[in-house]
Formats: structure tokens, sequence, C-alpha cells
């Protein structure tokens, strides 16, 4: 199935995404390879095998992304489902193994705090584009027919399953319509606010199964971010 509108802007998020966890993951290398004499040898080999798992999700992405999608794309045409969804869970188990990797080093390879700081930095933006994605892909196709929306009475308006943006609920009460749609900046603010605040902006519902379990592996990985890696890094501050 094709997506209705451009991706555009989400997939520019989910590459930037991936160049973070890149750019971390060259860090996380320095980290174990400055630690190496003093490191125990186990942690060396869970270090060295996520660094292969990284490293073959990484060259999927990029194939599946130069290869697949932007040859559609010169074609003027909108990438497939599967392939929005493929790009996101190969950037997503990027994302897991970096912060998997972060925090053995954080208790094994005594870090110090301005680096932990910048590592933490890095996990906050590259996961919160990575699930900016995940909400669109979630919440967006299609909003007024299919499996996210269904038919709710004789007024023939539509009840969401997804993302309920205020905008949303004002319209309905007022106009009794629903044809507003949400574009990158409902989704960027909404991703924001989830990361920082660990919850869903005031205004905005989760209506749904998928939503809800999505949003909780988000506070997952924010609450890991800011507890255990930022909690660390405070602590050990000269």
């Amino acid at each position: 199935m094709a997506y209705k509108g451009s991706p555009r802007p989400y997939l520019i998020a989910l590459v930037a995404a991936v160049i973070l966890n890149l750019g971390l993951r060259l860090r996380i290398l320095e980290h174990v390879l400055r630690a190496h004499q003093s490191a125990p040898w186990l942690i060396g080999v869970i270090q060295r095998g996520l660094l292969l798992v990284f490293a073959a999700l990484l060259v999927a992405f990029w194939w599946l992304l130069l290869v697949r999608v932007l040859p559609e794309f010169r074609r003027g045409l909108a990438p497939s489902r599967w392939q929005l969804a493929s790009l996101v869970w190969l950037a997503s188990g990027m994302a897991a193994t970096n912060l998997l990797s972060e925090n053995i080093a954080i208790y094994r390879l005594n870090l110090s705090s301005y680096t932990l700081l910048m590592d933490a930095l890095m996990l906050y933006l590259g996961i919160s584009l990575i699930f900016l994605f995940w909400y669109w892909f979630i919440d967006k196709p299609p909003r007024r027919q299919g499996i996210l929306w269904e038919q709710s009475g004789p007024a023939a308006l539509t009840t969401p399953y997804g993302i309920v943006f205020p905008e949303e609920t004002l319209e309905r009460d007022v106009l009794l319509t629903d044809r507003w749609q949400p574009e990158f900046m409902d989704y960027a603010y909404f991703t924001i606010l989830c990361s920082n605040c660990f919850g869903p902006p005031e205004g905005h519902l989760l209506v749904g199964r998928q939503i809800k379990v999505l949003h909780s592996l988000h506070s997952l990985a924010m609450i890991t971010v800011f507890i255990v890696i930022l909690a660390r890094a405070i602590n050990t501050l000269n």
C-alpha cells in the first residue's frame, strides 16, 4: 500500500536519526578501544557483537534507501508501507544496540561525565527522530478509511485510531466535520513533548493498542536516557 502525501520530511528525520546513531556508534567504539586494557574480556566480546549487529543494520538501511526507495521517488512514486516499515525497523534496531552499548559502557568503562552527557544528547535526538517517524507511520495511513478509522453513527463522522490532536477535537465538536489532517510539525510537537514529559501533551489522546504500545516503548527509552545515563553523568560531575 502506498502513502498519500509526501513522506519526505519524515524520511529526512529518519536519515538524520541514523546519522546521529552512526556518530554515537563511532564514539562508543572509541570508548571501548580506549578502555580495551582495563575492561573485562566479556565486555569486549559483547561490544564487538553489538558493533557487528549495528553494521549489518546500517548496511541494510542504506541499501534499502538508496536502491529501493530513492529510485521510486525519482520516478514520482511513493514508497510502499513495507519499505517504510523496513526502514524504521532497521533504524530502531540501530538505536537499540546503541542504547544497550551505552549502558554497558556506563558501568564498565568509567566514562567521564561530559562524555556521558554528549552521548545522552545524541541518544535523545536519535530516539526522538525515530519515534517521530513511528508516530506518523502508525497514525497517518489512512486516517479517513481503513484500519485507523471506523464509522460511529448516522452523522457519518469517524473515530480515529491513533493520535487525536486537539485541532481534530475542536473541529469535530464545533464544526461537526473531520477534514483536518496533521502535518509534520504536529507530529514533531507531539514527539518532543512525549520525549520530555514521558506522556502525551495536554489535549492529545492515544486511541488504540498500537499507538499505546508505541508510546510505552518511547517512554521506556526516554526514561533509560534521562534516568540511567543523565543521572549517572550528573552524579560524576567534579
